[in-house]
């Protein structure tokens, strides 16, 4: 009987900036350079009003923020930007998945893993499944664990690609691998299962499929993961 799992479809977490210690009035320093109109602050300072960093935390206001952001050209403003479209705070500005889309792509072609795995999902719903293999790869390979593991399915069963048992089995195992091991019980049996039944050759190609897969997190990732040290460097490259 053929191994079933499901397509992990679960979006990615929204914050792009960790809850940490962070210098006194830096939101203070942020509003002055958000007031002149500095898209990267105008971010971050969302981002504060957005998790309730050294401010109250106000949703509404952090939208206006990201609004102002995205239309600078900020990136990870449009991704903010699209995760409300995506109705992440009920009730602050209106849910509208086309605008998500639109304003997640713009992130993702920046390079952030969580922007591509976000519009690969939306992709997958639309059935545009070319679009979301691409989107799933590109996010993979930063060493994304649900990316890894979609895009298993997807050469599983032939979606959006060629089916490929031994790629099936070389991404499952990269996902088991990104995500430290942390596999249940029925996934590690579907993983043996499906090892099991490749042939000696397709199990050359998946060990072969898998070297040199995952590059590594891009810097526009690196720097959006870290985006409260971005913001103190910012606010002290200003004050210069």
């Amino acid at each position: 009987m053929r191994t079933k799992f499901a397509l992990w479809v679960l979006a990615a977490a929204a914050a792009a900036m960790p809850v940490a210690a962070q210098s006194p009035h830096l939101a203070d320093k942020l509003a002055r350079l958000a007031s002149s109109g500095n898209a990267e602050a105008q971010y971050h300072l969302g981002m504060l009003y957005n998790n309730g960093l050294g401010v109250a935390k106000d949703p509404a206001r952090a939208y206006a923020l990201f609004q102002k952001a995205a239309a600078g050209g900020d990136p990870l403003g449009a991704y903010k930007l699209g995760c409300y479209y995506d109705g992440e705070f009920s009730g602050v500005g209106r849910v509208d998945p086309a605008e998500a889309l639109r304003q997640k792509l713009v992130a993702a072609k920046a390079g952030y893993r969580l922007a591509q795995l976000d519009v690969a999902i939306h992709y997958f719903k639309l059935k545009d499944y070319a679009d979301a293999f691409r989107w799933f790869e590109a996010a993979a390979r930063q060493g994304d664990p649900q990316a890894l593991y979609n895009l298993s399915v997807m050469y599983r069963d032939g979606i959006g690609t060629a089916a490929s048992p031994p790629r099936a089995w070389t991404f499952f195992r990269l996902a088991q691998l990104a995500s430290r091991g942390e596999i249940s019980p029925a996934a590690q049996a579907s993983l043996d299962a499906m090892w099991a039944k490749l042939s000696p050759a397709e199990r050359i190609e998946a060990e072969r499929a898998g070297a040199g897969f995952v590059t590594g997190e891009t810097a526009f990732t690196v720097r959006a993961l870290h985006g409260l040290e971005r913001a103190e460097a910012l606010v002290r490259e200003k004050a210069r």
